[in-house]
């Protein structure tokens, strides 16, 4: 479905918001006669810098809620969190106005009051008048006309990403350049991260409301720079006489299995919105850690190229959180690769396919478990795993619907520290996707994942 006029897309947007009112005003009502609880315990201020990697500089500073729910489990992975929030706030090549009023829209599109928060921050912090934060969060017919398609592009890479019109895509090239428009698309990927995170664990406002920007040097040593994917220990069997424990959903199947794949198909001659550079082009951009190991894997090479300020933080916090706590490779791939058919991503549910190939299942077995993954019946999946997989598609398609209940499930069936890991995880699902469709790659022919090194 694609939506390429304005106007078809400003009226969308107007539904959207129509259909959301009732809904926010309902949870405001909520959250005045019952306060949210955070579903993990945080932190104190001074026990998480206990805990985070040693700090060069900005030791002591007040810490983000989000940095003291995850560093309960994850203290090196929150550490580049970060850096990578600091990163988008600070060092990106989207004017500072621009870039908040953008991250309001996709925190908007989240109902994540939170975000909105931070974002209306920022905006005032680097001049935005009270008049320019109602104009915003007000009709979006309104919005000034320089606005219209940046704030448009935003939303639609949160609500679908795939229906992104090329047009659109095209038009903010020529109006910004590529560098910038790229870096648009990593701005709202990673306010669908963020926003998860903070849905996802009912995370409070911090007491003296939204902090700026934290600049803070880690140790040299506190995070992983070199790429890496962890080795599978075990491959797990699918149990022929199991039970299903999750609610059927009718428009799960509504998409053949068949039908995936022929989807996959045309991924591969997709053409995509901006040149893939070639890793010489990259390699120069990146640090030596980085820089040593080729890569060959589209997504990759297009964020780094037009990206680096941006990218080089996020692989470092995902290559932290997996060296930090290393999980089990299939059912990692196989929770990612619900989230790509909740959200319809072609891109990442090819790689989900190789890099269960990675893993160690053969091209049979991994057309065995997705083909099943694509059906009504997850029985063949321990119980556990199954409520895992429906948890994946909620935070997928309706984050603002999640409860502490469950994330307690999660805990009670993966336990703390395996369940913010597979928490952590699945947010970042959310980040890949919106950038492989923002971009609309081509979906590589050969598994692009063989080369890499394995911890």
């Amino acid at each position: 479905m694609q939506r390429n006029s304005r106007n078809g897309c400003l009226e969308n947007i107007r539904l959207l918001n129509d259909a959301q009112t009732s809904a926010k005003n309902h949870e405001a009502l909520s959250r005045v006669t019952e306060p949210a609880m955070p579903a993990v315990t945080l932190l104190t201020n001074e026990d998480c810098w206990r805990r985070l990697p040693d700090a060069i500089f900005g030791a002591g500073q007040p810490l983000p809620s989000w940095v003291r729910a995850v560093a309960t489990h994850l203290p090196r992975t929150a550490a580049a969190m970060l850096n990578l929030d600091y990163a988008h706030r600070m060092k990106s090549p989207v004017d500072p106005i621009l870039r908040a009023k953008m991250r309001w829209v996709v925190a908007d599109a989240n109902h994540c009051e939170y975000s909105k928060d931070y974002a209306i921050a920022d905006l005032k912090r680097c001049g935005g008048s009270d008049e320019v934060v109602s104009v915003l969060a007000g009709d979006p017919a309104l919005w000034p006309e320089s606005d219209q398609k940046p704030l448009e592009f935003a939303r639609l890479l949160t609500v679908d990403a795939p229906a992104l019109p090329d047009e659109l895509f095209e038009n903010l090239r020529l109006a910004y350049g590529g560098k910038i428009v790229a870096s648009m698309v990593l701005l709202a990927a990673y306010g669908n991260f963020q926003d998860r995170i903070v849905l996802g664990l009912q995370l409070p406002m911090e007491e003296t409301g939204p902090l700026a920007p934290l600049n803070v040097e880690f140790s040299e040593d506190a995070l992983q720079v070199a790429s890496i994917i962890p080795a599978q220990s075990e491959l797990p069997a699918l149990n022929g006489a199991g039970r299903n424990v999750v609610p059927e959903e009718r428009d799960w199947t509504a998409v053949s299995f068949e039908q995936l794949q022929t989807r996959l198909e045309r991924q591969r001659a997709r053409q995509p919105r901006l040149p893939v550079p070639t890793w010489d082009e990259v390699r120069s951009l990146l640090p030596p850690a980085m820089a040593s190991t080729p890569t060959r894997i589209v997504w990759s090479l297009m964020t780094y190229k037009y990206a680096a300020e941006l990218q080089i933080p996020w692989s470092i916090a995902t290559r932290t959180m997996w060296a930090e706590r290393p999980g089990d490779r299939v059912f990692e791939e196989s929770l990612f690769w619900v989230q790509t058919r909740t959200v319809e991503c072609n891109y990442c549910m090819g790689h989900c396919e190789m890099l269960l190939e990675v893993a160690g299942l053969d091209k049979q077995a991994v057309a065995k478990r997705t083909e099943i993954l694509a059906s009504n019946d997850w029985s063949a999946f321990p119980p556990e795993e199954q409520r895992a997989y429906a948890y994946a598609r909620k935070l997928s398609r309706t984050p603002w619907s999640l409860t502490a209940a469950d994330y307690a499930t999660l805990v009670k069936d993966l336990g703390e520290a395996q369940a913010m890991s597979t928490f952590w995880w699945l947010c970042r699902g959310l980040y890949m996707t919106r950038i492989s469709d923002g971009f609309q790659l081509p979906l590589e022919r050969e598994n692009v994942f063989e080369d890499l090194p394995k911890n």
